[in-house]
């Protein structure tokens, strides 16, 4: 391996043991003794190994010097400013983002006597006017911690650089621009491609295009079934720009100038390309990689792919060791290194598969291309697939089918959809049919991804416990059979691959018998909010699906859940009310899960907005709208009843709540949304409610909801209380007392996560 891998992996090692494993005071003694080993390897070691063994000390130790420092200069600092609300003299680093209810933007603090941090600042109040890129003005400014959201820490920010963020508490005051305001050029081009897309493109194709593009997914998120199918097909990479876009560009630059002259231009191209797209850790790995790749032959040196890359995330760890944490920067370097090591061994292997030996048998153009795509996804699998699992809790199973039927389609809309921006910059009719022409090439990628997705166990979930214990044995079995693999006859992957294969089968169908014999309730953890997935046998419902003060979505976290036990389709939602904490995660189930039946409380306010979309949504995928009207409703899914009791009083939106009983044979659970006391106590003067097993506690444990008289009538044995970060006090302590009083065995989804009660088969608690 080369030096400057060597060194480059040795303070990458330091980085995430500085941000993973290792306490703050203890990174200089560590750096120190790392530093004090450099010299009984320089006694003790032969030439090679000396060196080595001193280069990757001497790196390790400057990794954990370097973490420390940038610490100090930038992390602390923000951290004493988080609190405080001040005026700065800041200049825009890019365009606003605007969505319905609040702007952001991102700025770099330019105040004399304050550090250069990078800030997002958000804007709840209408305040922000129009700013662009390099703009330099003076903002007031609320500040608050990047290191820290929903009551816990988090390294989402800081990894991206922002180790600051900020509420715009007035408008921004003396708008301006400098000589350096002109570096801001990248940021305008590339806003000039989104007005473009915009201008050119079908509307139905434009969030795909600007993704795969220049890596502007912000409308991605809202087309929810695009969105996921990307994810859950295996091609979610294809719309965050990364080699696989940045080696289109070289292609054309290639064809029109040829190899050597592609060297010239293409630096200054990829380097100006790289800043369009946002210097992410992706596409900045990618333009480093390939600059050495074309500048070796010019040096005379000869292109080593891991140096190359190790290059690349050593310069991304020097800008900010922060980042080691970022996960694109693990998913884009993990899927690099998977293809530098492993597809031209598997390449190999299936070209010698094919030839049998003679070397006069050569595959077609077409086989070939079906081997380097096969090649090339079970490369970057192999080492994507248990970060991916860890990250974001699924494992896709038909990723490299998908990467064979799309991957051609990509390069052709890549390349395509950049002629039709440069046509329509000098001629708008003609980008626009360059533009119609390529949207049928995104519109097959589009059909392709949401077709395999939609395949049964398309991808397994890692909230099914067998998952995780199956990837840990697959990977066992295949690092096995490479310790003891026979030197002459080299690594033989059937054995572990068959083995790996069985163990799945058996997942799967643990997964699918379990969809027909599981009895249960769970309290989904969705943050401040509620979602209660009831199961029995072969029948499902889902009471609520909403949540805040959470990074997921409660429609994604619900159906993660009903998937991963083999679930793609469920009888009933019920929704509660119309808050967000109770309903801003149905269109997302919707869009993963099919939903028989949508039962909605009569004469609900849509104060948060969301009807209409909940409407358009369950029009859109077939669902039934039932409204709980007229009295209360019983209805019965198998042996799996329940009962929804008409909203009681018409005060405001939570009082007007549908309060759920969910029953299972001799099991009762009591769902009580968001309904206060005098809700309850109606609900006990007028209703004969059986024994219950289980309490939904209302209203995330509010002192103003489950009074005495409920508990005594209700006879809960178990209380779980959905609840997150939130700044309400929620649970009260008056609530815990009355619960306690009252003998239940409490569980809270904050402290406790999802909480899963069992009922049994015939419908007796275990």
């Amino acid at each position: 391996m080369r030096k400057l891998a060597c060194a480059a992996l040795a303070f990458a090692g330091a980085a995430a043991a500085a941000h993973y494993v290792l306490p703050f005071g203890a990174l200089l003694w560590c750096a120190g003794g790392l530093a004090l080993l450099c010299l009984p390897f320089a006694l003790l070691l032969r030439e090679t190994a000396r060196l080595r063994a001193i280069i990757i000390c001497a790196f390790a130790a400057l990794g954990l010097c370097w973490y420390a420092a940038y610490t100090h200069i930038y992390v602390q600092p923000a951290a004493e400013l988080a609190g405080q609300e001040m005026t700065v003299t800041a200049r825009v680093l890019d365009y606003p983002e605007r969505d319905e209810d609040y702007a952001s933007v991102e700025l770099r603090i330019e105040q004399e006597g304050l550090p250069r941090l990078k800030t997002a600042v958000y804007d709840y109040d209408g305040l922000m006017p129009e700013l662009k890129p390099g703009d330099v003005a003076e903002f007031p400014l609320e500040f608050i911690p990047a290191l820290e959201k929903y009551g816990e820490e988090t390294d989402i920010y800081s990894s991206r650089g922002i180790l600051l963020r900020a509420y715009l508490s007035g408008g921004p005051e003396n708008v301006r621009r400098d000589l350096r305001s002109c570096l801001s050029f990248p940021m305008e081009l590339a806003n000039a491609v989104r007005k473009t897309v915009k201008e050119v493109f079908p509307q139905d194709v434009q969030a795909f295009m600007l993704g795969l593009l220049i890596g502007d997914t912000g409308g991605l998120y809202d087309d929810y079934e695009l969105d996921n199918a990307l994810s859950v097909a295996g091609i979610r990479h294809v719309v965050a720009v990364s080699g696989m876009h940045l080696s289109f560009l070289y292609a054309v630059l290639t064809a029109l100038f040829g190899k050597r002259r592609a060297s010239v231009v293409g630096v200054p191209v990829l380097v100006l390309f790289t800043f369009v797209a946002g210097c992410t850790a992706s596409v900045v790995r990618a333009c480093v990689m390939l600059i050495l790749v074309m500048t070796a032959p010019l040096l005379r040196r000869e292109a080593d792919g891991i140096t190359s890359l190790c290059a690349g995330l050593l310069i991304l760890l020097i800008a900010n060791p922060l980042s080691i944490a970022a996960a694109g920067l693990q998913l884009s370097f993990a899927a690099m290194a998977g293809m530098i090591l492993l597809t031209p061994r598997v390449y190999a292997k299936l070209d010698s598969l094919y030839s049998r030996g003679d070397k006069k048998r050569r595959p077609n153009a077409v086989l070939r291309f079906v081997m380097a795509s096969v090649s090339s996804s079970v490369g970057s699998m192999a080492f994507t697939t248990p970060v991916v699992a860890l990250l974001f809790g699924y494992v896709s199973l038909v990723a490299p089918l998908t990467n064979l039927v799309t991957l051609w389609a990509v390069s052709v809309t890549f390349t395509a959809g950049y002629a039709a921006i440069l046509c329509g910059l000098v001629f708008a009719p003609l980008g626009t049919a360059v533009a119609w022409t390529t949207a049928w090439f995104a519109r097959y990628i589009s059909f392709a991804a949401k077709t395999l997705a939609a395949l049964p166990y398309s991808a397994i979930y890692t909230v099914d416990r067998l998952v995780p214990w199956w990837l840990v044995l697959a990977y066992a079995e295949f690092g096995a059979a490479w310790l003891l693999r026979d030197r002459k006859r080299g690594f033989r992957a059937l054995a572990p691959t068959v083995c790996s294969m069985l163990t799945l089968a058996f997942v799967l169908f643990s997964a699918w018998s379990q969809s027909r014999s599981e009895s249960s309730v769970t309290v989904l953890d969705v943050g401040q909010g509620q979602s209660v997935a009831v199961l029995h046998g072969e029948h499902a419902v889902l009471v609520d699906c909403g949540g805040k003060s959470s990074w997921d979505n409660a429609g994604d976290t619900a159906a993660e859940y009903l998937l991963g036990r083999g679930r793609s389709s469920i009888d009933a939602v019920v929704l509660t009310h119309l808050h967000a904490d109770h309903a801003n995660g149905v269109e997302r189930l919707l869009s993963r899960v099919d939903v028989d039946e949508l039962y909605l409380p009569f004469g609900a306010d849509d104060e948060d907005g969301m009807l209409e979309g909940i409407l358009d949504s369950a029009q859109r995928h077939g669902t039934v709208v039932k409204y709980v009207t007229g009295g209360d409703i019983d209805t019965a899914y198998g042996g799996l009843s329940l009962k929804l009791f008409e909203p009681i009083e018409a005060g405001d939106e939570n009082e007007r709540g549908v309060i759920v009983l969910a029953s299972v044979g001799e099991f009762d659970a009591l769902i009580m949304g968001d309904v206060n006391t005098s809700v309850e106590r109606r609900l006990v003067e007028r209703s004969i409610l059986p024994d219950t097993e289980l309490l939904v506690v209302g209203h995330h444990g509010s002192k103003y909801s489950t009074c005495f008289e409920l508990l005594e009538e209700a006879k809960a044995e178990t209380a779980v209380i959905s609840v997150g970060w939130n700044s309400y006090g929620h649970p009260t302590e008056e609530t815990l007392r009355r619960l306690e009083i009252c003998g239940l065995d409490i569980y809270r989804t904050d402290e406790d996560g999802s909480v899963t009660v069992r009922t049994g088969y015939d419908g007796k608690e275990e």
